[in-house]
């Protein structure tokens, strides 16, 4: 009886622990990590990502139109949310013409000790072939060919970012 009641009290404290715990991003966005791949959000997020969108908000910024597309921009604020080990805030998708962006938002500067797992592209990769390094520092990298490639760590506005296009 003694036991039953001490699981009983412990009961509330384990549901609230685990409806406390974040949500880890980083098995989505870990292609960031090996050569600015990223997914695109706006392309079935899955499920177990979805609990942690408290808002998605879409615009389009017609600044730099091209052939009459704009720039479509979508933002994921997040709730108790994590990404490579580090807690954030909010994820941003743009999608122009021939070009786009994947940023992560961080909630403090801790995120900067993650740029050596940040890998260059695999420039035997048919895509990065004939690509070169133009930078390749503690703020990220930029390789350029016939498109380009751009890892930006943005102390700033704490965030990461994948840039690509043509």
């Amino acid at each position: 009886m003694k036991k039953l009641l001490i699981a009983l009290a412990i009961l509330p404290m384990l549901q609230a622990t685990a409806a406390e715990a974040a949500t880890d991003w980083t098995p989505y966005l870990k292609p960031m990590m090996l050569g600015c791949n990223y997914p695109s959000p706006n392309d079935k997020l899955p499920k177990a990502y979805k609990a942690s969108v408290t808002s998605k908000k879409k615009r389009v910024d017609n600044t730099n139109e091209i052939d009459g597309y704009g720039e479509e921009i979508t933002t994921y604020y997040l709730k108790n949310s994590t990404a490579f080990g580090k807690p954030i805030s909010k994820i941003e998708q743009l999608q122009g013409y021939e070009w786009g962006h994947l940023k992560v938002y961080f909630k403090d500067s801790s995120f900067t000790a993650l740029r050596p797992q940040f890998k260059l592209p695999n420039r035997s990769d048919p895509d990065y072939e004939g690509m070169v390094v133009e930078k390749n520092n503690a703020s990220g990298y930029e390789i350029q060919g016939i498109g380009y490639t751009v890892l930006e760590f943005n102390t700033k506005e704490k965030s990461i970012s994948c840039f690509s296009g043509l």
